[in-house]
């Protein structure tokens, strides 16, 4: 009797870790941005089809810091980056936080040709929709992301 409860929870967790790895996404594909506000996506879609630039206006537009020139020099972070690590393919979701009703915290990993690029991205809920109120990337995760063990 026992062998036979074993067998079936045996079976049962690997079946389990079957399922869920055949669910991860392949980071090799596009993430399709479902759940995200749209001022990261439409972002990170300038990025890939327009280049760093257009990508930074795209996620500043409308917010606290559209036209400031230090949001703007991120375009050159992102520049250097690829200079580094090759083409930008693609994003991965890290995790969403809701600090708020009104404040939600995105961590990213965007994916290049040799390696990644870690971002934070802090959105606020506004009347005309989601704004970016700050945004940070960094080849380092331990400067973007929180307290790693």
């Amino acid at each position: 009797m026992r062998k036979s409860v074993f067998l079936v929870f045996s079976c049962a967790l690997l079946f389990g870790r079957v399922a869920s790895i055949a669910q991860s996404p392949d980071s090799s594909q596009k993430h399709d941005g479902a759940g995200l506000p749209s001022i990261i996506v439409s972002g990170l879609d300038a990025y890939k089809d327009k280049g760093p630039d257009e990508a930074v206006r795209a996620w500043i537009k409308g917010s606290p810091i559209d036209e400031s020139k230090d949001a703007l020099t991120q375009a050159n972070n992102l520049r250097q980056v690829q200079d580094y690590y090759g083409a930008y393919r693609a994003f991965e979701v890290m995790s969403t936080r809701d600090l708020t009703p009104k404040v939600r915290i995105v961590y990213l990993v965007l994916d290049y040709d040799k390696g990644p690029l870690f971002a934070k991205f802090v959105v606020y809920r506004s009347d005309q929709g989601w704004i970016l109120t700050s945004f940070l990337f960094n080849t380092k995760e331990g400067a973007v992301l929180p307290n790693l063990p």
